[in-house]
């Protein structure tokens, strides 16, 4: 996989190296807020990204730091210690670590690792982003409450398995919560990791009290400090066994161990699972894990400073937990010892391609030029020498243009696929070569821009003949069409829309001093009807916008019906259990079948870009 790392930026926190430092404003702008050891980190359903560091709970979201727990009476003083079950600021820890928020309900699950305890706002997760609550709706304030969501306090740790209310943990390291509402967690000071479910937690992997390595079945592993962790896919989690230098995937239904990464680690702080690759904080640097490999991904390994910059220019201080958010495809980590949270977004370098439907057209004659790069947000195109014209009013920086060339020669022709990650250019020289024949009669030929319609909607139609045509003559049947800006069937680039649903015939007769040539394309156009489409076999059921460039909704489909959707060509090319919503967005123009498992229903929709 061909992936670079980008720009590492400070997003939140003012950098000083110690601890301490609180700010008295309580929704302060990030990059002003003061941090004291910043350690945990994770996102909410709402992509607002939640932060631990010595004694408090703080959220950042709109460029807004909100200290939302671990205060004091003395405002200039850091977050006290403690152990407080209260509202918002008036909760006290001691040293929170890991923090996660559950994918379903937004309830918040934190490693009070001092406390030895998981505390949690079960039931009462914040009701909005402008005044978010951790532990709203708890009445009673004791600081001798043991009554936390699992564990009893033990300010030096110990190992018990059993009731949430009885059981102990020795330093609580990390913490992730599936969608089914199973609780795991890296029980740092037991070297293993353990489960909560229902009211009872139990150990998934590792023997409490019994450092080491071994892979194996639940207690027959061995773990020596397990740090960070994280959800792998829905069945596994992986490990950043720290003391060992490893990373090990847990299975969450049996409880076998593996070892994935087994060499090139230092002290791995946490780990992260993106797309098939595995992202380590490590030896004051990111590294990453194709599957085969192992390489820096930002910042120096063995060298602790603050810089911002790309890639190995950066630097960064003892590095603390990560989280990836989807929705900016950027990894978050806690820059614990200059007390700062860094950005580093995740995006593939763009890798250009392209291809012309003729690479040897006569002069006058217009080609299809075709971005077909991988990862880009914008291309570029540059062709030279400059004797072209870009024709149906299109632009170089279209991913497809039409092209006639004004005189003989060859033609290099770059593409530059652009993304955050850089601009990567793709030259060919002497790609297209021009000629001339001016004894030959036209080779008609033509394409639209379109040829799947909404009607009323407009699409063009691209002259394309060989050897320098002068007259055009266009037919299309049946003519429920109309010609318009300013075009008409003797256009050589007619633009056209359809007033009725339907297929259509195109016929172009290209004619110069030599004679004339003719091409017929049959149903060549396909108009789609806006109207909602009927399931045949049950009239009860429709599919609705058709056509559509996104949504697509069915009624008379239960939620939990399993749909398919198909291609033209037969392929399955998605699968979803929201029976009355489909999100086609992402699939390409065409014809497509709804199917309806379990039910014999199929209609048909037509997805327009």
């Amino acid at each position: 996989m061909n992936l670079s790392s980008q720009t590492v930026t400070t997003y939140a926190g003012s950098q000083y190296v110690g601890s301490g430092k609180y700010n008295v404003i309580a929704n302060n702008p990030m990059l002003n807020d003061f941090y004291s050891i910043p350690y945990g980190i994770c996102t909410d359903t709402a992509g607002n990204i939640w932060l631990t560091d010595q004694h408090n709970i703080i959220i950042l979201n709109s460029g807004i730091s909100r200290q939302r727990g671990g205060s004091t009476l003395d405002p200039t003083q850091p977050g006290s210690i403690g152990r407080y079950r209260a509202t918002g600021t008036q909760s006290l820890f001691n040293s929170p670590r890991g923090v996660f928020v559950h994918p379903k309900t937004n309830a918040i699950y934190i490693c009070d690792t001092d406390n030895g305890q998981i505390r949690s706002s079960v039931g009462s997760a914040y009701v909005n982003s402008s005044n978010p609550t951790i532990w709203d709706g708890l009445s009673t304030i004791n600081p001798d409450d043991d009554n936390a969501f699992a564990g009893k306090y033990s300010f030096l740790g110990d190992y018990k398995d059993g009731l949430k209310s009885q059981a102990f943990f020795s330093s609580p390291e990390d913490i992730v919560v599936t969608a089914d509402g199973a609780v795991y967690v890296s029980d740092y000071g037991n070297d293993c990791i353990r489960k909560i479910s229902g009211n009872n937690v139990t150990t998934l992997a590792g023997k409490g009290q019994s450092y080491g390595f071994a892979d194996g079945i639940g207690g027959n592993a061995r773990f020596y400090a397990p740090a960070g962790i994280c959800l792998d896919g829905t069945t596994h989690i992986l490990v950043a066994d720290r003391n060992n230098a490893k990373i090990r995937r847990v299975n969450l239904s049996t409880g076998q161990v593996t070892t994935v990464i087994g060499s090139g680690l230092v002290s791995p702080s946490d780990v992260l699972s993106v797309d098939g690759l595995i992202f380590i904080a490590d030896d004051f640097c990111i590294k990453v894990w194709d599957g085969s490999s192992l390489r820096v991904y930002a910042g120096k390994p063995g060298v602790s400073d603050y810089k911002d910059g790309n890639d190995s220019s950066a630097r960064f201080g003892e590095l603390g937990f990560m989280v990836f958010r989807n929705k900016d495809q950027s990894i978050y980590v806690c820059d614990r010892e200059n007390n700062v949270v860094r950005r580093i977004p995740v995006i593939q370098n763009a890798v250009p391609n392209f291809t012309c439907n003729n690479v040897m057209p006569t002069v006058g004659q217009t080609v299809k030029l075709t971005n077909t790069s991988l990862f880009f947000t914008s291309v570029q195109w540059n062709i030279s020498p400059s004797t072209y014209t870009i024709q149906a009013g299109g632009k170089l920086t279209d991913t497809v243009i039409y092209v006639s060339f004004n005189a003989t020669g060859s033609y290099n022709v770059t593409l530059t696929a652009n993304n955050p990650s850089g601009n990567v250019p793709l030259t060919r020289n002497n790609y297209i070569n021009v000629s001339t024949n001016s004894s030959a009669k036209p080779a008609a030929g033509f394409v639209a821009s379109k040829t799947l319609l909404a009607i009323n909607e407009n699409t063009q139609l691209i002259d394309m003949s060989a050897n320098t045509p002068n007259k055009w003559d266009w037919t299309i049947t049946p003519r429920n069409f109309s010609y318009v800006s300013g075009t008409d069937s003797n256009s050589q680039y007619p633009v056209v829309k359809f007033a009725a649903s339907g297929s259509y015939t195109v016929k172009l007769v290209a004619t110069n001093a030599n004679g004339f040539g003719s091409i017929t394309r049959t149903n060549y156009i396909v108009v789609a009807s806006n109207d909602n489409q009927v399931i045949t076999n049950n009239p009860g059921v429709r599919v609705y916008p058709n056509p559509t460039r996104g949504i697509l909704y069915l009624s008379g489909v239960s939620h939990n019906q399993v749909v398919h959707v198909i291609s033209a060509d037969g392929r399955i090319v998605q699968k979803t259990m929201k029976g009355s919503m489909l999100d086609v967005t992402d699939l390409p123009d065409g014809m497509y079948v709804v199917n309806v498992l379990g039910r014999g229903l199929t209609c048909r929709f037509v997805k327009l870009n």
